[in-house]
């Protein structure tokens, strides 16, 4: 027997106990079922399920014994039930680093983790010139400040302090240019062949060297940058007549810049090693039991990976709490619903073929979603509809229920419509196809999407999103209708008809004063940003943006990544024609964008 059966055996045992505690009835009931899938997947024991975790492959084998059981054929490689991609999940220096500056006094060689290190989001490559202090590296002419007015940094290493002149102000009007990546990027724009960034000696906390966690983004900032101690940084200025505290005093006391060269010369090398993991779909299948529609195909999907211990970069919400996030809601009870589902089809025996995917990746950005598109266990062609669930456990009084996707396919709100006679959900329906999850990716490929979710609460991302904490009565009756619904889906009499929504709105995301309705592919891991799509009469959709384009230029600004293109967004005003360079297979085309206002969000 494995060592991972053996866990899997030994946490069954454990979560009995807890079981016995939990909101069941008898063992038949659906509330039982979902309740103990969610109690087990929401465990401690699994660690938050962190893709490429051991939580996370726990997670996937007792995900592929409830697949067993139901006696559903594999769907994955070599006869199994798993479809395995790699991700880079983690960084960490590497043996080459290395900073010496040329000092009036003569040369300094630095020490690693001492007084300095590179940050996740370095390239690795060496760099050399002369050293400009630029403050805060703060580029905001709109703002009436401008850290790099009069300072001429082409070639050179640009030094940076952390913050701005209000601090850490989370409400200062300097937020936005806060993001050391942000700072890097600026400074790679300008002309800088590599970044140091150190936190300022006036009202420091901390003067080690800065440290900054994987932020995920898969693609580096595109120069090397190195975090320094604060009595290195105060090194840089010695024989001046004035130190780093006091040109750090002006810039607060003024709200002015007090940027200038230092005369002094750095080499350096950043050595960063990208280390990959290798994640899991789960992937079963029920053959349709009409021979004319058999050969069509209904993806039900759930993802099942969530954050492990959240912290920095995460993308949780309790950044300082490094503990188990158990992501009952998000999404153990997406994966249960998907597993009653399954158990609930194979007694319907419906007309088409249904693949039950239990997704990984999908807190890094729809890996593991996108993965099974690009990759598909049959041809794409055959996939006819998606139905996704996602956070279902907590439908608030009516009950509620939100359907997304309404609008991806002709025949969609006649069969909720009707379904929902039988149901009486208080139904709120959203047209658009994109979303912040695994349904995206299916309509990016134009494939008809129907997403389910009960709404967003205060345990989102945080570690008290338990088990306990969910609504097992009413969360049985949202999987109840989304087993009705599939079966309705997959009984058809006409494939259904893809409609790309031609208003899908602004999009989900808040903060963005511009938008252009493009939806990155954030698991791309080369140079530029990647498209899945245009959102439907969105600019981009307007100026002929398509999946699979690669925006390498956005205005002025080189795109390196998925970090460059937001702060492009925030370079420009709506109204504003851009042109964005673009590399379609082997062409590169320059297309022109008229910039939209962001309202409640979009990109």
């Amino acid at each position: 027997m494995s060592r991972r059966h053996l866990a899997l055996l030994g946490l069954t045992f454990v979560l009995a106990a807890s079981l016995a505690a939990a909101p069941l009835a008898t063992s038949q009931d659906t509330q039982a079922r979902l309740s103990y899938d969610v109690y087990f997947l929401a465990s401690g024991a699994l660690e938050g399920r962190f893709s490429g975790s051991e939580g996370a492959k726990v997670a996937a084998e007792f995900i592929a014994d409830r697949f067993r059981e139901l006696a559903l054929k594999p769907s994955g490689e070599d006869g199994s039930y798993f479809q395995h991609f790699s991700f880079i999940a983690r960084v960490h220096p590497g043996p080459g680093n290395g900073l010496v500056f040329e000092l009036p006094g003569g040369a300094r060689t630095a020490k690693v983790e001492e007084d300095f290190r590179p940050l996740s989001f370095s390239s690795s490559g060496s760099a050399s010139g002369e050293v400009v202090f630029a403050g805060y590296g703060i580029h905001a002419p709109d703002l009436g400040y401008d850290d790099y007015a009069g300072l001429d940094v082409k070639g050179k290493v640009v030094l940076v302090l952390r913050y701005s002149p209000d601090g850490d102000d989370p409400a200062s009007r300097f937020q936005p240019h806060m993001a050391l990546r942000r700072k890097a990027s600026e400074a790679r724009a300008l002309g800088a062949v590599a970044v140091l960034v150190a936190t300022g000696p006036v009202g420091a906390k901390e003067t080690a060297p800065v440290k900054i966690s994987f932020d995920a983004s898969f693609v580096d900032s595109g120069l090397p940058v190195l975090g320094i101690s604060t009595p290195l940084a105060e090194a840089l200025f010695a024989g001046h007549g004035f130190t780093l505290a006091d040109l750090q005093q002006r810039m607060i006391e003024r709200n002015e810049p007090a940027s200038r060269p230092l005369g002094v010369t750095a080499a350096l090398t950043a050595d960063v090693v990208q280390e990959r993991a290798d994640a899991i779909n789960v992937l079963a299948t029920l053959p349709g039991s009409d021979p004319a529609l058999s050969g069509e195909v209904v993806v039900v999907g759930a993802h099942y990976d969530h954050l492990g211990y959240g912290g920095e970069g995460s993308g949780t919400l309790a950044p300082d709490v490094r503990a188990v996030h158990p992501g009952a809601d998000d999404n153990a009870s997406g994966t249960a619903g998907m597993l009653e589902i399954a158990r609930r089809m194979m007694a319907a025996r419906p007309a088409r073929t249904l693949i039950f995917a239990a997704f990984a990746g999908e807190e890094e950005g729809l890996l593991g979603s996108s993965h099974f598109v690009q990759h598909p266990p049959l041809p794409k062609e055959q996939i006819v509809a998606m139905v996704n669930l996602d956070m279902v456990g907590r439908p608030k009084p009516g009950p509620a229920l939100t359907i997304g996707g309404y609008g991806t396919a002709a025949q969609w709100q006649s069969l909720v419509e009707k379904l929902n006679a039988n149901h009486h959900f208080k139904l709120s329906t959203n047209k658009g196809g994109f979303g912040a999850s695994d349904h995206s990716s299916f309509y990016a490929a134009d494939i008809p999407v129907l997403f389910l979710f009960t709404g967003a609460h205060e345990d989102y991302h945080k570690p008290s999103d338990t088990a306990d904490t969910l609504r097992y009565k009413g969360m049985a009756k949202v999987v109840g209708f989304a087993a009705d619904l599939t079966l309705r889906v997959a009984n058809l009499p006409q494939r259904p008809t893809f409609q790309k929504v031609a208003d899908e709105g602004a999009g989900e995301r808040r903060g963005f004063k511009v938008r252009t309705g493009a939806i990155p592919e954030y698991g791309f891991e080369g140079p530029g940003v990647k498209l899945s799509g245009a959102r439907g009469g969105s600019p981009a959709d307007k100026a002929g943006l398509k999946a699979g384009d690669i925006v390498l230029r956005f205005g002025d600004r080189d795109i390196r990544n998925i970090y460059d293109y937001m702060y492009a967004l925030g370079d420009h005003k709506a109204g504003e024609t851009v042109i964005l360079k673009v590399q379609r297979g082997k062409e590169t085309l320059e297309l022109s964008v008229t910039l939209e206002a962001g309202g409640a969000g979009g990109r």
